[in-house]
């Protein structure tokens, strides 16, 4: 998987099933005795319509069953009699059930663990010839309605048309763009992903685009979707990480619903794998809605490196991270991801006090069984805790999963043969307050990550355009300047002809408020490509803060006429006719901006302005008062609220909102 320039990817979860794939919920079958109650008489015969049913239908057929993931059903005596012996085994391995967290981390929402008691059912069932017994015995069979594992949906999408992926090749990682139906905002507590066929689909993320980058960049392509190299502005759910991988089941937070706005689109990223025989892949995604918004936002904490560099032959090659807790939070979920060649996973939180809390252990990592895992009950960690991160990795030729023979040097990188050591923290500010704070403190946690592989990768190869490009990127983007601008005047050296190194040296520039240089930047990145969006826009701004208007103008409207959907490029012209006093003008490019991000505070700020210069008090209250609602602690906006509520003759509300914008400002200083 491709991770994008400022934040780590969140990455996949699993892989296609290779042998019996069990998972699901749990059920107590007669005669099985779990942790906690008191010792049963093993049944004298065991049969699979009193013993053996039970466990299955609690445990495989959510996986094995006509229409679903696993290679072969088990719902049945028929089905699963010429298979006893490879279920014996598997669940004697206990490679089945799927379930690679060690005992002493979590507990953890829907485990699958086969008791000692099961396996001892399954092993005598096995060896007395795999009785039948009374029909009459059996239970009550599982069911999913329409072959969806949570239940039906409230609203099904589905890919427009397949994918082709060939027979042979290298794996393919493409997205795909799926326009969601909906005409008010909806809250989703789930989303349960379905394709026609797992052969072939090793992995899902699910992301949202509100933009329609994504919806662009996939009409200009003559198959479906587009590469996933190609930059787009599709994004998690704030707070939330939706992977999908086959044996996935669906988590459901109707506490932590997240807002889906009318005109998003949901863009899947996937990872397909040829395997010998081409398939039309096609997908089909099904929402299950909350009825009311999150009580609660969470915040996804990072860790990971992408500086890993192990030799061939290196058989406990070590990946540490740690990250410090700024605030008082609790974890209520859990999500590592490395590929092939991980053989350890161990994850724990060190607390104020001196002792160490385990999060996570995986003692046999598979690439082929990734998944979220979340808490029965949160995990509190103070402030000041430490979350300690510790990979190990076996590239030797002994490891059986090293998918490259003999063992090659293996570094960081988005493709299965390439490493990855992430591990992700879905977390819960104790005090709803400090959300803001936190998730700036893991912006700068996920800055200095990127930071540091790129600059590992211009070590590697100190010659490289685009890395002194990356490098100076990262370098401007954790607030070393100065250097950044030094490694972008080198990647223009080097390469004098890239349109995106000119560019982002003159947004550098910019920020160091070297102005005409910045301009200067921006103008030879038209003249080598002269649809570069972002270069008009960002030379319109400079130019509106020079004062020459009628430039600036140009510059958007050009951007506009390249990309009508151009928020900020409606934006800054919007505020371009608020200078000149062209309200009505400005209302409607203000609108733009809401039509294409309906949860732009900016945007509503901005149409409050020019209602009030219309002087439509009472549409520019609620167009203030939105804008609070999406960023509460903008003291500009609250100040702006003040002076309607006062043109309204509301005295003592506007007094409230100018001592907020007071108080805020205070804060700032």
């Amino acid at each position: 998987m491709k991770p994008s320039s400022r934040v780590l990817t969140s990455a996949a979860t699993a892989a296609v099933l290779a042998t019996v794939a069990v998972g699901a919920t749990r059920a107590v079958p007669s005669a099985v005795r779990h942790a906690g109650q008191p010792p049963q008489t093993p049944p004298a015969t065991v049969t699979y319509s009193e013993h053996i049913a039970p466990i299955l239908n609690a445990n495989c057929v959510t996986c094995h069953r006509a229409g679903a993931i696993g290679p072969f059903s088990l719902a049945t005596y028929e089905d699963v009699s010429p298979r006893a012996q490879l279920v014996a085994d598997a669940t004697r391995r206990r490679d089945m059930p799927p379930w690679k967290p060690a005992v002493g981390a979590g507990p953890f929402r829907g485990e699958r663990r086969l008791g000692a008691d099961e396996i001892d059912l399954i092993q005598r069932w096995v060896r007395a010839g795999g009785p039948e017994g009374d029909p009459a015995e059996l239970p009550p069979p599982p069911s999913w309605p329409d072959g969806w594992q949570r239940g039906t949906p409230d609203l099904v999408v589905t890919m427009s048309e397949p994918y082709a992926l060939p027979a042979l090749g290298a794996d393919v990682h493409r997205n795909f763009v799926i326009e969601v139906p909906t005409t008010v905002d909806r809250f989703v507590a789930a989303v349960e992903l379905k394709p026609d066929t797992t052969a072939g689909v090793h992995h899902a993320r699910l992301l949202i685009d509100r933009t329609g980058s994504a919806r662009r960049l996939a009409d200009g392509n003559a198959e479906p979707g587009y590469d996933n190299r190609l930059a787009d502005q599709a994004r998690s759910p704030d707070g939330h990480f939706l992977g999908w991988a086959p044996g996935t089941l669906p988590q459901t937070a109707d506490r932590l619903a997240w807002r889906l706005e009318p005109g998003t689109d949901l863009v899947l990223k996937t990872h397909l794998v040829p395997r010998g025989v081409p398939r039309d892949v096609q997908i089909t995604v099904g929402f299950f809605f909350a009825d009311a918004p999150a009580t609660a936002s969470p915040v996804v904490v990072q860790l990971g490196s992408q500086t890993i560099d192990i030799p061939a032959g290196d058989q406990a090659h070590v990946v540490e991270d740690t990250y410090p807790v700024p605030v008082d939070l609790d974890v209520l979920a859990i999500y590592p991801h490395a590929h092939f060649l991980a053989a350890e996973i161990h994850a724990s939180a060190r607390l104020p006090d001196g002792t160490t809390r385990p999060l996570i252990q995986i003692d046999d990592w598979d690439f082929n069984w990734q998944d979220e895992y979340r808490f029965v009950e949160p995990v509190r960690l103070p402030r000041g805790s430490t979350v300690l991160m510790r990979y190990v990795f076996d590239n030797s030729a002994g490891n059986r999963r090293n998918p490259v023979r003999p063992p090659r040097r293996v570094r960081f990188g988005p493709t299965s043969t390439d490493e990855m050591a992430e591990l992700m923290l879905q977390a819960m500010p104790v005090d709803p307050t400090d959300r803001l704070a936190l998730t700036r403190h893991v912006e700068r946690k996920v800055a200095q990550i990127v930071l540091a592989g790129s600059e590992k990768r211009l070590v590697d190869d100190p010659d490289n355009a685009t890395h002194h490009e990356e490098v100076g990127v990262n370098l401007v983007a954790v607030g070393r300047r100065a250097e950044g601008i030094g490694h972008l005047e080198a990647a223009v050296r080097l390469d004098p002809g890239s349109s995106t190194a000119q560019y982002r040296l003159g947004t550098a520039l910019a920020l160091e408020g070297r102005t005409d240089d910045a301009m200067a930047r921006f103008r030879r990145a038209l003249e080598i490509r002269p649809d570069f969006t972002e270069a008009h826009n960002n030379l319109g701004g400079l130019l509106q803060m020079a004062g020459r208007l009628d430039e600036a103008g140009r510059q958007y409207r050009e951007t506009l006429r390249l990309d009508p959907t151009h928020a900020s490029a409606h934006f800054n012209l919007g505020h371009l006719l608020l200078a000149e006093a062209s309200f009505a003008a400005a209302e409607i490019e203000f609108r733009q901006v809401l039509a294409v991000r309906p949860d732009s505070s900016d945007g509503y700020a901005g149409l409050g302005l020019a209602l009030a210069g219309l002087e439509r008090v009472d549409e520019a209250v609620d167009a203030y008062r939105a804008a609070i609602r999406l960023a509460p602690d903008t003291a500009e906006v609250h100040r702006h609220l003040g002076d309607a509520l006062s043109g309204q003759g509301k005295v003592t509300e506007a007094r409230a909102s100018y001592d907020r914008a007071s108080a805020l400002e205070s804060n700032q200083r």
